[in-house]
């Protein structure tokens, strides 16, 4: 039913990898998270975060929660997360400040339950066209969303990178919560924005549309991230609704260049 398969890449100029991910294709959950960069720690928030909600998430799919009951079960994941992550930041300087911008969802019946906080995002993609399904926790975000500024200004905006909200910096959150619908051969793209940050809807979109598979799809999109630099770690997970009785897993690691 699913072909799934995630990259993650330290990038061209972070000394370490912030970003951690997860999925599960037989429970269908996938879990992405980047810690705050500029942060103390920020690849323990990282790690705690996917540690805690995939654990969460897991024993509600496995006690067959439906509907509502997912909801739910994602936003109290989203607050043990954070809880653990402030109470362990407040417990050590060493760790003092440490956050992440977290992403996860359920795929179940044809929909996907989706729970964000921060600017990782969600994209669906068929047939050429690319939607944006997760709203980035941000200034920049909120002024693109009322009209005040242009979804082509805001890369140079001196507060993109500003969160809002994010997962740790606070004993709880509340996680922006969406559900919609996934048909057979729509793409759900899930990434941090050390690869949407780099790279514009259009190559994207092409990346998509000529790869061969979603393994191979992961591999040229951080590849072109890194070619447009590589600022930031970049981590991609893509999962696309096969026509098909088994899932397909498939990670893939990219070969270091220097």
């Amino acid at each position: 039913m699913l072909s799934i398969a995630a990259l993650s890449d330290i990038g061209l100029v972070r000394s370490k990898n912030e970003d951690a991910y997860w999925f599960d294709a037989d429970r269908q959950i996938f879990i992405l998270a980047d810690g705050l960069g500029g942060h103390k720690a920020g690849e323990i928030a990282a790690s705690v975060a996917v540690k805690i909600v995939a654990d969460r998430l897991s024993l509600a799919v496995d006690s067959g929660f439906t509907d509502f009951e997912l909801i739910d079960a994602l936003q109290d994941a989203f607050g043990y997360a954070s809880e653990e992550i402030y109470s362990q930041g407040k417990g050590s300087d060493k760790f003092a400040g440490m956050a992440c911008s977290l992403i996860a969802g359920i795929l179940k019946q044809d929909e996907c339950y989706l729970a964000h906080a921060g600017d990782s995002r969600a994209y669906l993609y068929y047939e050429k066209t690319l939607s944006q399904m997760t709203v980035d926790d941000t200034p920049v975000a909120a002024l693109i969303k009322r009209g005040y500024l242009l979804p082509e200004k805001a890369r140079s905006h001196n507060l993109k990178n500003f969160l809002v909200k994010s997962v740790g910096n606070k004993p709880n959150v509340d996680a922006n919560i969406s559900r919609f619908p996934v048909k057979t051969r729509e793409k759900l793209v899930v990434c941090s924005d050390g690869l949407w940050g780099t790279l514009d809807h259009q190559t994207i979109c092409d990346a998509l549309q000529l790869s061969s598979s979603v393994g191979e799809a992961c591999q040229t999109l951080v590849q072109a991230a890194r070619e447009k630099g590589g600022q930031d770690n970049i981590t991609v997970i893509i999962i696309e609704v096969a026509p098909s009785t088994q899932s397909n897993v498939n990670t893939v690691e990219m070969p270091r260049i220097f």
